[in-house]
């Protein structure tokens, strides 16, 4: 390996994706030769043309791991630190990547400046940009209320009982610093084994509602430019009037974008609830093609309006041009909805002083009109659902534990890596027609829902056919669980008993 070859390679890299005058050539590339211990150093002739059509940084990361594997006694996590360091160095500093971005705002578009950001974030390797692409995904072909499915090859599934944990504050000595990996002081951050690098982050100071946000990219996007709003101060999620203030705020500046928030409960919320963010991006979410069921009729002093949403789970759609009337339509449905009670169709807002009921709110801007969906969400349990009376159901756990947040919940299911694995093992139980007793010998982790689910697909078994029939097998489960979080389901039960709801709100 021809390390001399590297350097000069990378530093042309960097000349041409983070801006760097010729006058700094000698310093960034000394400040490369310091992180890699080399004394001594010449000028090699690089292929222009090879290093000017890369898209990402992956041949850098590859071939400056495996120098520092055999150079040094670093361990792979150092390894991945170091390279990230260099990133880091490279890329503009913070103050100059804002003042780029907000010319280009101003002077150009909102679109313009969200994909410099992006661009930039995928040429210093803070967004995998190679690694998402390696992702799974699919649409599912029903006749209405289309899915999308993701396996995502490098999401960890996450318990909910960890993710309500988060909501305990620490012991004064167990205090970290950065709080989480949203904080505002994460940006630099040289990290450690417990929390990534991230040296080569770049946020976007936001005002909404006249509070500071940030805006940054997802390392690991669930779809395109996924981007994440985050608060200044490290505070719990919350869902209030003045979320739904931010939510169309923010669409004013970025209307290339949608955003939302998780709720503010756990198993109805995200993955991170200690800090306030909100989460959003170029793509239209299945929930966004779904037509309205029905209109509610709202007094004559509202210019907006309400329907029910045609979809899987209760979804409320507020639509008009006077973001105070959404808002104020959307906080009387908030209001209301956190101390209702509606024992027929199981809703129980409180369990003695434990809140059970919140929303999922998201917002577009298409025009001058604004959209804002508002799922209703509760996460009581009962003792047939110690997981989640509006969860995803027992029998739908191989292919889904984890809370359905605002991503899933609007229609994009992110699943598991492990279902690579296991349904390749599917297959093979198929194709040589092993038994129950020799599938669970074989694979220690397939219970009874694998069992049962292998006895489904073994009714059709076409060997031809077995992918896509397993891809409809998930596609089914995502959809019956859309239909388990509705908190009124889609019957003359549930249908009743939403109408009661809305009728009962004094708009």
């Amino acid at each position: 390996m021809d390390i001399n070859l590297i350097v000069n390679e990378l530093v042309r890299y960097s000349k041409v994706n983070f801006d760097i005058e010729n006058a700094d050539l000698i310093y960034f590339r000394n400040i490369i030769l310091g992180e890699l211990n080399l004394v001594s150093f010449k000028e090699v002739e690089v292929d222009i043309n090879k290093i000017d059509s890369f898209k990402n940084p992956d041949y850098f990361s590859d071939v400056l791991s495996e120098y520092l594997k055999e150079n040094t006694t670093l361990s792979d996590n150092e390894i991945e630190r170091k390279i990230t360091k260099i990133y880091g160095f490279l890329t503009p500093r913070p103050s100059t990547v804002i003042s780029k971005f907000n010319s280009i705002h101003e002077n150009k578009s909102d679109e313009e400046a969200l994909n410099y950001l992006y661009d930039l974030s995928i040429k210093n390797d803070y967004v995998k940009k190679s690694k998402i692409d390696k992702n799974l995904l699919w649409t599912s072909n029903y006749p209405d209320k289309n899915i999308e499915v993701s396996i995502n090859l490098s999401k960890p599934e996450k318990n909910n009982k960890d993710i309500a944990k988060l909501l305990v504050k620490p012991k004064a000595g167990d205090i970290k610093y950065p709080s989480c990996l949203l904080c505002k002081e994460n940006l630099g951050y040289y990290g450690r084994d417990d929390h990534p690098a991230r040296e080569n982050i770049r946020t976007i100071p936001l005002k909404l509602a006249n509070e500071t946000w940030y805006l940054q990219y997802s390392p690991y996007g669930y779809f395109n430019m996924h981007c994440i709003v985050f608060k200044d101060s490290h505070t719990n999620m919350v869902i209030n009037e003045s979320t739904f203030k931010k939510l169309l705020s923010f669409v004013d500046d970025f209307p290339y974008f949608f955003i939302g928030s998780n709720a503010d409960l756990p198993i109805v919320g995200g993955s991170i609830l200690n800090h306030e963010h909100y989460q959003g991006g170029e793509h239209r979410l299945p929930i966004m093609h779904a037509k309205p069921k029905r209109e509610y009729k709202l007094p004559d002093n509202h210019s907006s309006k309400l329907y029910l949403l045609d979809w899987y789970n209760s979804t409320l759609l507020i639509e008009g041009e006077n973001k105070e009337d959404i808002v104020d339509i959307a906080t009387k449905i908030l209001t209301k909805w956190r101390n209702y009670d509606d024992p027929i169709n199981d809703i129980l807002s409180h369990s003695e002083d434990v809140a059970h009921s919140t929303v999922t709110p998201c917002v577009k801007k298409d025009g001058n009109v604004y959209s804002l969906y508002l799922i209703l969400r509760n996460n009581r349990c009962n003792e047939k659902y110690p997981d989640g009376i509006f969860h995803a159901h027992p029998e739908y756990h191989h292919i889904k534990h984890e809370g359905i947040g605002i991503i899933e919940a609007m229609g994009l299911f992110i699943l598991p890596a492990r279902l690579v694995r296991q349904t390749n093992q599917i297959k093979n139980c198929l194709e040589n027609e092993l038994s129950d007793t020799e599938i669970k010998a074989k694979y220690s982790d397939f219970d009874d829902l694998f069992i049962n689910m292998i006895h489904q697909l073994a009714q059709n078994y076409n060997k031809e056919t077995i992918d896509s029939d397993i891809r409809e097998y998930i596609n089914n489960v995502c959809r019956n669980i859309l239909k388990n979080t509705a908190v009124f389901k889609d019957d003359e039960k549930g249908n009743k008993g939403i109408d009661t709801f809305i009728n009962s709100i004094k708009f």
